[in-house]
This record gives structure tokens, C-alpha cells and sequence, in this order.
């Protein structure tokens, strides 16, 4: 598998990060973040160059301009209290995060990690082919 998602491709890696639970949204508007903590199932779909994720008519949605989402990024990293975050990040063309989607709940009570949690986000990598950075790109 190469690693270019077409917009149809790009619609089931939404559609997979949609389906999981403990999904927090973090959206870039360049001048400030607004998180989102989705409930597993959020309606999702493109019209035109517009993903909408949410139902419009509840008390919040997000519309992310899929012709300048350019790249798609499995990201594993240390955070500063020794903890291991894990999230899918979306790029713009011109290299900016425009939104990420963080796997979040990872850790029990005991402080380790749930290995059903992180199984889920790495299968998802593995259906994407294994690859830390996916280009998206338009029907062209």
C-alpha cells in the first residue's frame, strides 16, 4: 500500500477514528484550540470540499476544509509526566496542525497503560498501512 489517501480513503479514517471511544478533538483555528470530546458514532460527511463532523443541528459540529487537508499523522509520544499520548494529527498545506484527534482514557487507575485502548489505535495503524505519515488528496 503506498501512502496517498484519496478523499474516499481519508472519509475511513474519520470513519475509523469516529467509531472509537475516548476521542478528543483538538481543533487549531491559528489563534486559539477548541477540544471537542466525542461521543462514539458523531455523525460524519462531505459535501463538496467540507467534512462535517457532529449533527448540525445539536450544540456543536466542526467543518474542516478537506482541499487543504493535506496529511494525515500517527503520533506516539512521550508527555512531560512520563505518560505515553497517542493521536492522529491533520496538517494543512502549508504544514500547519489543523486537527488532531487524541486517543485519550489510555491509562487505569493503577497509572498503566490499557492494552485493549492502544490495540485499538494500532490497529487502526495497521490498516492504513503502517505508515506514521498518509498524504490526503482530492479526486484530481
Amino acid at each position: 500500500m503506498n501512502n496517498d489517501l484519496n478523499i474516499s480513503s481519508a472519509v475511513d479514517l474519520f470513519a475509523e477514528i469516529l467509531s472509537q471511544e475516548n476521542i478528543l478533538l483538538s481543533v487549531n483555528s491559528g489563534s486559539g484550540i477548541c477540544e471537542a470530546r466525542l461521543e462514539k458514532g458523531l455523525p460524519f460527511r462531505i459535501r463538496e470540499k467540507w467534512a462535517t463532523i457532529g449533527d448540525e443541528s445539536g450544540p456543536w459540529h466542526i467543518h474542516l476544509n478537506m482541499e487543504e487537508i493535506k496529511e494525515a499523522r500517527f503520533v506516539k509520544e512521550a508527555r512531560s509526566d512520563g505518560r505515553q499520548s497517542y493521536s492522529i494529527r491533520f496538517f494543512d498545506s502549508k504544514g500547519n496542525l489543523a486537527m488532531r484527534a487524541n486517543f485519550i482514557g489510555l491509562y487505569g487507575s493503577n497509572g498503566n497503560l490499557i492494552k485493549d485502548k492502544i490495540d485499538r489505535y494500532d490497529e487502526i495503524y495497521r490498516k492504513f498501512g503502517s505508515k506514521d505519515s498518509l498524504l490526503l488528496k482530492g479526486n484530481d
